[in-house]
């Protein structure tokens, strides 16, 4: 149990020594990445606090108090200290602060938890955070930030003297009207401490026009508050500002991305809450095909302003499939970033983020919510493909949905279990089809054993050091025909033939073939992902060309063996195979 901060000003020292907290409250909550999850209760009470008579329990998803993942507390708590239940599996930083640890800390921005107190063998409910028996779908929003109890810290203002039942009400509209202080994820600076000043007057927090946002141009931004003769002092570097910061005079520039903190002082009163807003200035894309193209270093911000449609989603890391008439891409999500509820066949616009491959498939890992759905009830373009054509431009088509037509299980039998790998073989080839999706609904249904369509999406793993094209259905559905997809004829589209001989001392020629007068390049990655050759082909021209590649990195310097990647770019064609130089 830790010491709390009290603060008591000159105006208000007189009223705090009668001001004293009702009861128990949570005084913070964390909901941080991975298992960094902690809730925070403080004792303002004025005396000592029998912890037995206390119990904090959990609702999941809407759901009612679990039985399970409630925790009677034990021992006692001065007046002034906190109590600190952590989840057992968070970092050293929240653990070193701990009281205890705990299953109640088993939630996630959607799960509501309330505080209770024993009165007469009766559980009395004194503090809330969430909504009881409500699923907001990801999360709640606290004081105008869209999906705060999701990857966020939440720390009760200083003034703050009792629990709230109505958490909706206290969670507020902005900044000045809400119980809370929001956070970014694992912030945990003031975990084990709380700051309490009851009746303290302050000063109302700053305001920035335009908002935090994305922008494509330079934004001029105006810095207010509403108290008459604030001073305002700001940051542009993400530290927290102060008396010795910047004050601010005249509108501030900003053109890259920024994070702008800023805090109101004016005399006679506590200074104001610390107002933060980040400015995010991405490379846009008009498409997904355009995305493809650009560097995945994961740490570029990308924002497409064409709209996507999505394909499907899975609550494993909150991923969702999407694409567009040009091309198709995994969301990754394992914070959560995208609040908004989405139903496959919506389409929506602003998809921003990081692109960055795992294995060999690329992900988008978004860094903000693309907001609501712009469209619903859309129809895809499926294009029907023999699976030889498939594995030949197996990139062109990664993450979008296909149809292969006459395919026949090889060897299978029984029905469909989950996380398993069949063959399935046309008159062309075979493929893996795996069962890669969670909860889908042809789990526990029987095995084709004729001949059949299906509709698939396209996964590109890595495994032993291969390359492993996988396609997944997403429905019962997709075993047949479905209505709201437009399927389009086998397409012709650039691709690469191969490379020989593979492996290969000391170079390779690289085959390809390209369907117009489009420039093409020829471009060689190490296994890090790291370019190391560029090979312009100028416009071949339509037809069959080929290329060879001496092992030669773009400064004349020989690579050492190992393992490497061909990709051709021609216009939105990209395709990608291995070699392997051996020495």
């Amino acid at each position: 149990m830790k010491h709390m901060i009290l603060i008591f000003t000159m105006l208000s020292i007189v009223f705090v020594a009668y001001a004293q907290a009702t009861d128990l409250f949570f005084s913070e909550y964390l909901e941080g990445s991975s298992n960094n999850k902690a809730l925070e209760l403080f004792n303002g009470t004025g005396s000592s606090v029998d912890l037995s008579q206390y119990k904090v329990r959990l609702a999941s998803n809407g759901g009612t108090w679990s039985s399970t993942n409630s925790i009677i507390l034990t021992g006692s708590l001065a007046n002034g200290d906190t109590y600190v239940i952590a989840n057992a599996q968070a970092n050293a930083a929240i653990l070193a602060v701990a009281d205890i640890t705990h299953t109640v800390t088993y939630y996630n921005g959607n799960d509501a938890l309330g505080l209770f107190k024993i009165v007469g063998g009766e559980d009395v409910l004194i503090d809330m955070i969430g909504v009881y028996e409500q699923d907001p779908g990801t999360a709640w929003p606290v004081a105008g930030v869209d999906g705060a109890t999701l990857n966020h810290t939440l720390i009760r203002k200083p003034d703050v003297v009792s629990g709230n039942l109505d958490f909706i009400a206290g969670a507020g509209t902005n900044q000045d009207d809400s119980e809370w202080i929001v956070h970014p994820q694992d912030y945990m600076s003031d975990i084990g401490m709380h700051t309490f000043n009851p009746g303290g007057q302050g000063t109302a927090t700053p305001v920035f026009d335009p908002p935090a946002g994305v922008y494509s141009q330079p934004v001029s931004v105006t810095i207010t508050s509403t108290t008459e003769g604030a001073q305002i002092y700001y940051t542009t570097d993400g530290s927290n500002p102060s008396q010795s910061s910047t004050l601010y005079t005249t509108p501030i520039q900003i053109s890259t991305n920024t994070t702008l903190k800023a805090i109101a002082y004016a005399t006679g009163l506590d200074p104001s809450y610390i107002a933060t807003a980040s400015y995010m200035f991405p490379v846009v894309v008009s498409n997904l095909a355009q995305l493809r193209e650009q560097p995945a270093d994961g740490a570029t911000i990308y924002y497409v302003s064409g709209e996507v449609i999505l394909t499907f989603k899975q609550t494993f890391r909150n991923q969702k499939y999407v694409q567009d008439d040009s091309a198709a891409i995994l969301i990754d999500d394992p914070s959560g970033m995208i609040t908004s509820n989405y139903n496959v066949y919506d389409g929506f616009t602003g998809l921003i983020g990081t692109i960055a491959p795992f294995n060999t498939m690329l992900q988008l890992t978004p860094t903000g919510n693309p907001g609501p759905a712009t469209s619903t009830g859309n129809g895809i373009q499926v294009p029907v493909v023999t699976i030889q054509h498939l594995n030949d431009n197996f990139d062109y088509y990664q993450a979008r949905v296909v149809k292969l037509n006459n395919v026949q299980f090889v060897g299978a039998s029984g029905n469909f279990a989950n996380g398993q790998n069949y063959t399935i073989q046309d008159p062309t080839g075979s493929i893996m089809l795996r069962t890669r999706f969670y909860d889908v609904d042809y789990i526990g249904t029987p095995i084709p054993t004729a001949a059949f369509g299906v509709r698939v999406i396209c996964y590109a793993n890595f495994f032993n050091q291969l390359p492993e094209y996988q396609v997944v259905p997403r429905f019962l559905s997709d075993f047949g025909n479905v209505a709201n997809e437009d399927e389009l004829a086998n397409p012709e589209v650039s691709h690469l033939i191969g490379n020989y001989p593979n492996p290969f001392n000391p170079s390779t020629t690289i085959k390809y073939s390209v369907i117009d007068n489009t420039p093409v390049q020829i471009l060689i990655y190490n296994q890090k992902g790291q370019l190391v050759r560029t090979l312009n082909q100028g416009n071949p021209g339509k037809g069959t060309h080929e290329t060879t590649w001496n092992g030669v990195d773009d400064n004349g310097v020989s690579v050492s063996s190992g393992i490497y990647y061909f990709r051709l770019r021609s216009g939105k064609i990209s395709n990608t195979k291995k070699m392997i130089l051996l020495k």
